[in-house]
C-alpha cells in the first residue's frame, strides 16, 4: 500500500509498509535466493481465487467481457496489501524488531538468529515482495476513479476522511503508538495525488505555459507529500501524475511505470493486472464499495491488536 513508516534511525526504516526500497541496503545473492520466487505465486494467486470476471487480455481496449474489471483489481490490491502488512506489522514489528532486526528486504538473515526467527525472516521477505504490487494498482484505480467520478469533491472528501480515520490504526500497527508525526498513511498520499490530478486537469492545454503549470502542480503536491512524510511521499504523487498523463498511451505507461518501480523488485508485476484492465467497473454491491475503503483502517486495527498484545 500499497500502503510504510519512518523510524528515527536508518536501519529501522525497513519495518514499514510502503516506502520500503531500502536503497541503502545491498542486495545479497545466495544459494537460497530461488526461494524468493515464491512471491510470484502469492501475486498470481488472487487471479484464480477472486478474478472470475474475465480472462487476461493484451490491451485495455478489449471488450468489457474480457480482462479484469475495476472490482477485480481492487480485490487483488487488497490481498497484496494484506500480505505486505502482515509481514511489516506482525513479523517485522512484532517478532523481529524485539530481537533487534528492523526489517529484511532481501538481505541475508544474521547468523546469530535462531532457527525460528530465521524462518520468520524469510517469510517476511516473501510477504513483503508479494505486497509490492498493491500501491501501483491503487494509484491506477485512483486515476480511473478521478476520470470517471461524477463528483470529484466528494471523492476527495472521502479519501481525506479515511486518511485521518486510518492514522491511529496505522501508527499502532507499525509504530506501536497511537500517534506519531514521523510518517503518515497512504491515504494521505492518494488524497494529495487526487489534488494533483485536479490541478493537472485545470492546467491542461497546449504550449509551454500549460506544461510548466502542470509541472509546478506535480512539484507542489509531491513536495507537500514529502513534507508530511506520507507513504511513498514525492514519488507516490509523481507516479500518480504519470499514470494520469499517459492514460491514453497504455504501452508507454507500462514501460515507464515498470522502470519507475524497478527499485521495488516485484512491483513492476502490478502492470500485469493493470494492463489487463478492461475499463469496466465490474459487479460490486454497495457493501463491497464501502468495504474497499474500510478495509484499510479495519485490517490495520486488527494487525495492531495482534502485534501489540499477542506478539510483543
Amino acid at each position: 500500500m500499497v500502503p510504510s513508516i519512518l523510524k528515527e534511525t536508518l536501519p529501522q526504516k525497513s519495518i514499514f509498509c510502503g516506502y520500503l526500497s531500502q536503497k541503502d541496503t545491498p542486495l545479497h545473492f545466495c544459494s537460497g535466493v530461488s526461494f524468493l520466487l515464491v512471491p510470484l505465486r502469492c501475486i498470481l494467486w488472487p487471479y484464480s481465487l477472486i478474478c472470475k470476471e474475465g480472462t487476461f487480455m493484451s490491451s485495455a481496449a478489449a471488450s468489457p467481457s474480457a480482462g479484469l474489471s475495476g472490482t477485480a483489481l481492487k480485490r487483488i490490491a487488497c490481498v497484496s496489501m494484506l500480505l505486505d502488512h502482515i509481514g511489516a506489522s506482525c513479523l517485522e514489528s512484532g517478532l523481529l524488531a524485539p530481537a533487534g532486526i528492523y526489517g529484511t528486504w532481501l538481505s541475508l538473515p544474521p547468523a546469530e538468529l535462531s532457527a525460528g526467527l530465521t524462518a520468520v525472516y524469510w517469510a517476511d521477505i516473501v510477504l513483503r515482495l508479494a505486497g509490492r504490487i498493491a500501491f501501483p494498482i491503487y494509484c491506477f484505480l485512483l486515476v480511473e476513479g478521478f476520470c470517471h467520478t461524477h463528483d470529484v469533491r466528494r471523492y476527495a472528501v472521502r479519501l481525506a476522511a479515511f486518511a485521518f480515520l486510518s492514522e491511529i490504526p496505522f501508527d499502532a500497527a507499525f509504530f506501536g503508538t497511537a500517534f506519531t508525526a514521523q510518517y503518515q498513511n497512504v491515504y494521505f498520499t492518494l488524497a494529495l495525488g487526487l489534488f494533483c490530478l485536479i490541478l493537472l486537469r485545470r492546467f491542461a492545454g497546449e504550449g509551454l505555459p500549460h506544461a510548466l503549470l502542470q509541472l509546478c502542480a506535480v512539484l507542489f503536491c509531491g513536495s507537500l507529500a514529502a513534507l508530511l512524510h506520507t507513504d511513498y511521499d514525492f514519488f507516490g504523487v509523481a507516479f500518480i501524475a504519470m499514470l494520469y498523463l499517459l492514460r491514453a498511451k497504455p504501452r508507454l505507461r507500462t514501460v515507464l511505470g515498470c522502470t519507475a518501480l524497478v527499485w521495488e523488485y516485484t512491483a513492476p508485476l502490478a502492470f500485469i493486472p493493470i494492463h489487463a484492465y478492461n475499463g469496466a467497473r465490474g459487479r460490486c454491491p454497495k457493501w463491497e464499495q464501502y468495504g474497499f475503503y474500510a478495509f484499510y483502517p479495519v485490517h490495520l486495527a486488527v494487525l495492531a491488536l495482534i502485534t501489540n498484545f499477542l506478539l510483543r
